[in-house]
């Protein structure tokens, strides 16, 4: 027993404790039953071990006349810093006692006053006028618990089972709110923590129960935290600070943590809801340490954006650098660079794998090796994809892809036309912000057509159906400025155009080519729309026109041929009419 030099009271120092005392019957008596409840703190801890207590009564509170001699209770149990002492003795007729109680350690020492004295309180004891098989004709009024402010404590096999404690804060009525501590007599409550609440459950540290693992009490350390069920449950932070981290919920299950302010978790193992208005439903080493982040359930999963959801197998949410503590299920996650994550982001991770881990804000993320699929269920494991018609019933499937505004560009995918198996036709519009134009087309004709313009089917290329080579649109009404081509110097550029045999860099070497380079072929005829690119159909018209300008060239020199040997036909014809004539006179 140790006392403090200064002020040579001692060390250990009386708290509030429930004193009453019970009559033998429901009339009053000279004699008196005296139930003494009280707690003792050994240097600012609850006291534990076996002390010798002494009780004196007086007629008020600062008489030094004792109504009756002191009473010496030895080696009494000290439990949590809780005991409780029985004794009759004659009150003389006091209209009122006060009780005064001195301790020393078991056996040692002279006792030490505690500073003040206890008014003792007239009420009856349970069992005296209330049954324990149950009471009739109760009047108005009537009650079991305290009426100063200490806590109603309920036993059974001697321990504690339910404690009701009032809070320190009071308005006019009393008391504000009180802590109902259910359960196993261990679990618990921090000091200066208000309106908290477990329900039942909890178990000691240790070995305890024989068949359950990771046994601990269940504890609310912040105000207004619950906790319903379940063992080795947490609300609240812990940071010394009550008020920090308060309203925090833990519906059940074992090890679950609640410490964000307004989080809570449904029950599972293990699980953390670490950020502000965070929860988890349930499952296995999950966390929410995003704000008004959500974790459905599954298995190790983590939500560390804020508003962000995470949900299945692995799934992970990058958290930032002001997300609430990791649990297990954001450990070893890398995070965002920022203060509030991947913000807004859905992950979920289906099967076993590897983390499925986010990279960026508001992204919607679905890992799901057995598909996806919208409006209907996929039509077989092989496929990854499936967008269907909406409801009612209509013959197209659309997938946009813009921004949300409608004025913004965007690609619409469509799907439709189909009147048999594996014939839909399959379309891809352009839209400009005012002007929806068909792209591409894949008929379920066979027909496939690409478009090269938004505005319609002025221009592009088309495969005809079964054909293996694709047709340019090249109607007359369709061009404009249109010349003539001098077809012979269209040849002689031809002529001059360097033709060599090549590969492209990105092919194996062995796979060779033939022809000019676009370089050299814009030099040369200033066709196409750059130096880095042919366009088949003007390849296709300089070779035309090539063609005609040596089918010009040739008839050209064909027609002075002719001339020539016109011209010497008829010299040798005049010739031979000469012969002939020189011939007859010789005759």
């Amino acid at each position: 027993m140790t006392t403090d030099p200064k002020q040579d009271q001692p060390a250990r120092s009386r708290v509030v404790a429930a004193l009453m005392i019970a009559l033998a019957g429901c009339g009053l008596t000279q004699a008196a039953e005296f139930v003494y409840q009280g707690q003792l703190d050994d240097r600012g801890a609850p006291a534990n071990g076996r002390y010798d207590l002494r009780i004196a009564a007086f007629g008020d509170a600062r008489s030094a006349q004792a109504l009756t001699a002191p009473i010496t209770f030895g080696d009494i149990e000290v439990k949590d810093g809780r005991f409780e002492l029985r004794f009759d003795a004659a009150l003389a007729n006091a209209p009122e006692t006060w009780l005064e109680v001195a301790v020393r350690d078991a056996g040692t020492g002279d006792f030490a006053t505690l500073p003040g004295r206890s008014k003792a309180i007239r009420a009856p004891l349970i069992g005296a006028c209330w049954s324990s098989t149950g009471d009739a004709g109760t009047t108005a009024g009537n009650f079991l618990g305290t009426t100063d402010a200490q806590p109603l404590v309920l036993r059974t096999a001697n321990l504690q089972s339910l404690r009701i404690e009032p809070s320190a804060i009071t308005d006019a009525n009393g008391p504000i709110t009180a802590n109902l501590i259910a359960g196993s007599s261990v679990n618990g409550v921090t000091a200066g923590v208000r309106g908290a609440t477990i329900a039942g459950g909890g178990v000691p540290t240790g070995d305890s129960d024989p068949s359950v693992i990771f046994e601990d009490p269940n504890l609310v350390t912040d105000s207004y935290g619950s906790i319903g069920g379940g063992w080795a449950n947490r609300t609240g932070n812990g940071d010394g600070d009550p008020q920090s981290h308060f309203a925090d919920t833990i519906a059940g299950g074992v090890g679950n943590v609640a410490t964000g302010s307004v989080s809570s978790v449904g029950g599972g193992l293990r699980n953390t809801a670490s950020g502000f208005y965070s929860s988890v439903g349930g499952g296995v080493t999950n966390t929410a340490s995003g704000n008004s982040s959500s974790v459905a359930g599954g298995n190790g999963n983590c939500a560390g954006g804020d508003y962000s959801f995470a949900g299945g197998r692995y799934a992970k949410v990058r958290p930032g650098s002001s997300s609430g503590a990791v649990g297990y299920g954001c450990m070893g996650i890398p995070g965002s660079g920022d203060a509030d994550g991947d913000a807004g982001t859905f992950v979920w991770g289906a099967g076993a794998g590897a983390d499925f881990l986010s990279t960026g804000d508001n992204q919607f993320l679905v890992r799901a090796q057995g598909g996806m699929a919208l409006n209907a269920p996929p039509p077989h494991g092989d496929v990854e994809l499936t967008i269907t018609a909406d409801a009612d019933g209509a013959d197209y499937g659309n997938l946009w892809l813009k921004p949300r505004a409608a004025s913004n560009r965007g690609i619409l995918l469509t799907a439709g036309d189909g009147s048999g198996a594996n014939d839909a036709g399959f379309y891809i519009d352009h839209y400009n912000g005012s002007l929806m134009g068909r792209r591409v087309e894949l008929l379920n004709s066979g027909v496939v057509t690409i478009r090269s313009n938004i505005t319609g089917t002025s221009s592009g290329v088309t495969m005809a159906a079964g054909a293996g080579s694709w047709s340019s649109i090249s109607d007359r009404r369709l061009k404009t400025a249109i010349r003539p081509v001098d077809v012979r110097a269209m040849l002689d550029r031809v002529l001059a155009l360097p033709l060599t045999s090549w590969s492209y860099a990105a092919q194996d070497a062995s796979i060779r080519h033939v022809g000019p380079m676009a370089q050299d072929f814009r030099a040369q005829f200033a066709l196409g729309e750059n130096d880095t690119t042919i366009s088949t159909v003007d390849a296709d018209g300089v070779a035309l026109a090539a063609i005609q300008g040596l089918n010009a060239k040739l008839e050209t020199e064909n027609a002075a041929k002719d001339a020539e040997i016109a011209s010497l036909r008829a010299k040798l014809q005049a010739l031979e009419s000469r012969l002939d004539a020189l011939a007859g006179k010789t005759r």
